[in-house]
């Protein structure tokens, strides 16, 4: 768990205990408070009619001003004009938060969504003339009792999600769209937690983050993404950090110079304190927010929002009148604070521009809990391409092969295999063997399997055990020289070392490995390919780069560096699995699994290599798939595979596979769907047999 740099030591009861670092600015018990900002509030609504002020947002205009007020009240939404004066109320419910979505479905406005806490739904609603209009009712249906909600549309995948904040610390994140026939549906596709009950949270399509309060805690980000890591960093704390009591409402707001402020409500203080996200979140300081003439201040401000040039705050205590909505203006509040002293966002993410693709069928997931699905490999039908076959690893205790619509085809429980290639046309004695092997981690040894080509399925063709003399032999791939024909097995370990052997026959009918060659990459590599054709070999150094050395045994250890996560192509360690798409000729694309985003980097297959584009893998929601992230390991094949993958296809191991969360298994997208984004070769005259 990350703490925030700015932050005293904090020990959270229900959570891990943390020691961050000292800050200057960084207030202690019994130490001076910071100095507090006034900001003078421009407007107010009515009264609301139920005396309650839940959450409140401004409804933009085209111009990009105000348009309405949106109040939520304790029996129903309550809609002002852009003077605050009240136009309309939709009963019904007990509405605690709402958020909007911009450009949903076939809306080219904004949707509202709404959460009902008396039974734990959400509903949709578009605006008419100062009325909002039912879209919806019940999108959601949770079973949990909710107390708050937020929404955003993704940066990375263009879908939309609300995160629902429930009893017991549990926060809901669903997938909201429109199926073909035009009614909107949600699927529940992840689930977070803190200790405690959170209330507010706020989405950032920006950041791709989601923050939210734990009233007694204070203040978490989560990634938003639905296949990142579920753990949370802290961004304030109360009593130790610059909130002295129960910690409301959140907002965002993004400055023409690409910063982002993040507002959290100090309840009981009824001050707001303001944090620069690009930062690393610095607390920049707080502020209170008086009355004018007849507007009274803001007192304990429960939630916020921020949007079409406002703040807009919640007065719980509104003089002798019941609760209302105060404004305040967002250029007030910058020039108060000098938002032009912010870091401004330099470092835009590129994957935002990925393409995106879907997968059309998965495996059945692994037998073994945790990381477990590793590396794939595939293997061609001799007659019928539409019967090929998938073979993929299980490191805690053997390895698959699947037919193409996932099922499982057999099972060989032999250990934990972590990486597996295959090749065909391997002599062995008087005959050609289409070969399978695999690092086994449990006996430290190269597994080497024959497959039938009339069953599908596998035999063990080793001579006796095949001992690497590693501790911890870890990827492994395949070559056939275009020399001589000769197979040869590339395997490393975490230290580093590579090694290589031949494969020849031993006793007869059998095959053994005799090592030929060893080299250092320089630290932990897993990933490599090798180029049947040119005689290359790519490694992927996790944390370093993908490097190119030379495959036959008497090349050494020259090698060229093809990229890193510093060269600006959307890389982010760590760096995985890579395998080849042949094209036509030379032509082609080396595929590297770019770990620490969830995506797939494409190089040129010819030399230097250079960068293509990337693409992530999301969720297929009509055929009920989820994306695939944290691939260890994938292949790719150009050649046809019958009518569900006529320009071959792509497969990646899934490590987090969601919606519904089941063990790891590996994602199958068509090749077309990724060329015809990226615009790539879809070459079809690959024979990987000849």
């Amino acid at each position: 768990m990350r703490i925030n740099r700015h932050l005293a030591t904090v020990a959270v009861i229900g959570l891990a205990a943390c020691s961050p670092k000292e800050n200057a600015d960084t207030p202690t018990t019994g130490a001076e408070a910071p100095s507090v900002t006034n900001v003078t509030v421009s407007l107010e609504t009515a009264p609301s009619s139920s005396d309650s002020a839940s959450a409140a947002l401004v409804w933009p205009g085209e111009s990009g001003g105000a348009t309405y007020i949106l109040g939520a009240v304790e029996d129903g939404i309550e809609v002002y004009d852009a003077a605050g004066l009240t136009l309309s109320k939709t009963d019904g419910g007990e509405i605690e938060s709402f958020d909007l979505i911009h450009g949903f479905g076939a809306n080219s406005g904004p949707v509202l969504f709404s959460l009902d806490t008396s039974n734990s739904t959400v509903s949709a609603f578009t605006m008419n003339n100062g009325t909002l209009t039912p879209v919806q009712a019940d999108i959601i249906q949770s079973e949990v009792l909710l107390e708050g909600m937020c929404a955003h549309k993704s940066p990375l995948d263009g879908e939309a999600y609300a995160f629902l904040l429930g009893s017991g610390g549990q926060i809901e994140q669903w997938n909201i769209f429109t199926k073909a026939d035009g009614t909107v549906s949600a699927k529940l596709v992840r689930t977070l937690q803190l200790g405690t009950e959170p209330k507010f949270c706020v989405a950032d399509s920006r950041s791709n983050s989601v923050y939210v309060t734990e009233e007694a805690v204070g203040v978490w980000r989560f990634d938003a993404d639905v296949e990142a890591e579920t753990v949370p960093e802290l961004i304030d704390v109360k009593k130790f950090g610059h909130f002295t009591g129960e910690v409301g409402g959140l907002a965002l707001h993004h400055t023409e110079k690409g910063q982002t402020v993040l507002f959290a409500s100090d309840v009981e203080t009824s001050q707001i304190n303001l944090y620069d996200v690009t930062d690393d979140h610095r607390y920049v300081g707080s502020a209170k927010f008086s009355g004018a003439g007849s507007i009274d201040a803001v007192e304990n401000a429960g939630s916020l929002f921020a949007g079409s040039g406002y703040l807009v705050l919640a007065d719980e205590d509104n003089g002798e009148e019941a609760t209302n909505f105060k404004l305040a203006k967002i250029s007030d509040i910058a020039s108060a604070f000098n938002f032009d002293q912010l870091t401004e966002r330099t470092d835009e993410d590129p994957s935002g521009a990925f393409a995106l693709v879907k997968p059309s069928a998965e495996t059945a997931p692994v037998a073994d809990g945790g990381d477990a699905a590793d590396d794939p490999a595939i293997w061609v039908h001799p007659t019928d391409p539409g019967q090929s076959l998938i073979i993929g690893t299980n490191k805690q205790g053997g390895i698959y092969v699947y037919n193409l619509d996932g099922s499982v085809h057999q099972y060989v429980p032999d250990g934990r295999m972590n990486n597996v290639d295959l090749r065909y046309n391997v002599k062995v004695g008087d005959r050609a063997a289409t070969l399978v092997v695999a690092s086994n981690r449990t006996e430290e040894s190269i597994s080497i399997y024959e497959l039938d080509e009339q069953t599908g399925k596998l035999q063990d063709i080793a001579d006796g055990i095949q001992k690497t003399d590693m501790p911890d032999p870890y990827g492994l791939c395949l070559y056939q020289s275009p020399k001589d024909g000769s197979t040869y097995v590339f395997m490393n370990e975490k230290g580093g070392l590579v090694r290589q052997w031949q494969l020849g026959e031993g006793n007869p009918g059998k095959v053994k490995a005799t090592a030929v060659r060893e080299f250092e990459v320089g630290s932990t590599a897993e990933g490599c390919v090798a180029d049947d054709d040119t005689g290359a070999l790519f490694v992927a150094e996790e944390d370093i780069a993908l490097w190119k050395y030379g495959a036959e045994p008497g090349d050494g250890t020259a090698r060229e560096k093809i990229t890193d996560p510093q060269m600006n192509h959307g890389l982010k360690d760590d760096l995985e699995g890579v395998s080849i798409y042949y094209g036509a000729g030379t032509s082609g694309y080396i595929v590297l699994s770019s770990q620490g985003n969830n995506s797939y980097a494409l190089f040129d297959r010819e030399a230097p290599h250079a960068y293509v584009g990337s693409f992530r893998v999301i969720a297929n929601s009509d055929a009920g798939i989820d994306g695939s992230s944290e691939t260890d390991g994938l292949d790719i094949i150009s050649t046809p595979l019958g009518p569900d993958f006529p320009y071959g296809v792509f497969v990646a191991q899934d490590g987090r596979n969601i919606s519904p969360a089941e063990r790891q298994n590996f994602k199958l997208v068509p090749w077309e769907h990724i060329a015809d984004k990226l615009s790539l070769e879809k070459y079809t005259g690959r024979d990987p047999r000849k």
